[in-house]
């Protein structure tokens, strides 16, 4: 999977990616359950989940801008990783709202480092060896999946309980991972000589990428938020549901193992026009045809396109817009402005559009933003 000589490189990122990402497939599909079995309302829960959200549109700039300051990104990335274990922790003995609230945005003041932090190093750590970011991204994607069963079954044997106990031990093998990643400091730069990262922001170039992941992850709110509730409205049972969205995990991870190198043979330009016409095509068919099997499939088949393929090509055109010292700003704004602003704004546009004309709608306009973000992009290589 890796040369000998990546490695001591390689792996620990690998390893690290697989438990920080095990944290994510235990808490999202679970703690919302857990919040419930303890006495929470339906309010009380979708405030307290939509703080990641939020947190992820502003805090990410803080991380970015003190990892540039100090010029060590792996220091950066304990400090988060440690901060939310520590945060984590009273969750096991808290059942107020009020106190759960207030550990949860500490929780998040720590955790909205942790993505960009993470991608930004291993871009770094890769660069001088034979090593395609998307081999090391892979690890996440295996051990979200290994944590959705994992914790399934855990919580069949032991009840949902076990939920904070299973993100405490997977942030605790984060913690200890994170001290086997290597590092290597900044170059300083010279104030007069470098270029400040507002400049590098403002380009056409930087701001035509950053419309464009945008809408993107607008575009995929419906399915983030509604696809589960959209499929057994057209008459799926859970273990059915459970299986297609497993199928879309499964082919991100053959993308992001063999096809790594990929984007070196074609344009950038064309790869996102391809993400964007499968996007179209792929909304459009899960909003209207739900209920062909078929259908379904191949639009999870899609998956490997319009999410992790943009996902690879966007954090290639960062290595690439922004220099290294740059490069955990770059990751941070990508985290907030496409991830956090685009993905909520969408989200919260897709609940009103799901109440007032249904999932079938919902999902088209997702279609029609894809098709804006094409337009968009088609329009700005004929300038």
């Amino acid at each position: 999977m890796f040369s000998k000589k990546a490695r001591p490189v390689a792996w620990p990122l690998f390893i690290f990616y697989f438990f920080f990402c095990a944290v994510i497939g235990v808490m999202m599909p679970y703690i919302s359950v857990y919040y419930k079995s303890i006495g929470l309302s339906a309010s009380e829960i979708g405030r307290l989940m939509s703080t990641f959200t939020l947190s992820g549109i502003l805090i990410p700039h803080f991380w970015g801008w003190l990892t540039s300051k100090i010029g060590l990104p792996k220091r950066v990335l304990q400090l988060g990783i440690l901060g939310c274990f520590i945060a984590v922790i009273p969750f096991n003995w808290s059942d107020q709202f009020e106190t759960l609230w207030l550990l949860t945005c500490t929780m998040a003041l720590f955790y909205s480092a942790l993505i960009p932090m993470t991608d930004a190093l291993a871009v770094r750590s890769i660069r001088h060896l034979d090593v395609p970011y998307t081999r090391l991204r892979v690890g996440g994607s295996i051990g979200y999946v290994v944590a959705v069963a994992g914790a399934g079954f855990l919580i069949e044997q032991l009840g949902i309980s076990i939920v904070i106990p299973t993100m405490c031990v997977c942030l605790a093998l984060s913690v200890v991972t994170s001290f086997f990643i290597k590092e290597q400091a900044y170059e300083q730069v010279s104030h007069k000589e470098s270029t400040s990262f507002l400049e590098l922001l403002k380009t056409p170039e930087s701001l035509l990428f950053f419309a464009l992941a945008f809408l993107a992850f607008m575009a995929h709110a419906p399915f983030n938020v509604f696809f589960a509730v959209h499929l057994s409205n057209s008459g799926y049972s859970g273990e059915e549901i459970g299986l297609l969205m497993a199928l879309g995990v499964v082919i991100e991870i053959i993308l992001f193992m063999y096809f790594g190198n990929a984007l070196r043979r074609f344009h950038v330009v064309h790869i996102v026009v391809l993400c964007f016409v499968c996007g179209i095509i792929r909304w459009f068919l899960v909003g209207w045809f739900a209920t062909l099997v078929w259908v379904v499939v191949l639009t999870q088949l899609l998956h490997c396109i319009t999410f992790a393929l943009f996902h690879m090509v966007s954090i290639e055109q960062i290595r690439r817009l922004f220099p290294e010292r740059y490069a955990g700003q770059g990751q941070a704004m990508y985290s907030a402005f496409a991830i956090g602003l685009g993905g909520g704004l969408g989200m919260v546009m897709t609940g009103y559009l799901w109440e007032w004309a249904g999932g079938a709608w919902a999902f088209t306009s997702a279609s029609v933003i894809s098709g804006l973000a094409l337009v968009i992009l088609l329009a700005s290589q004929r300038r």
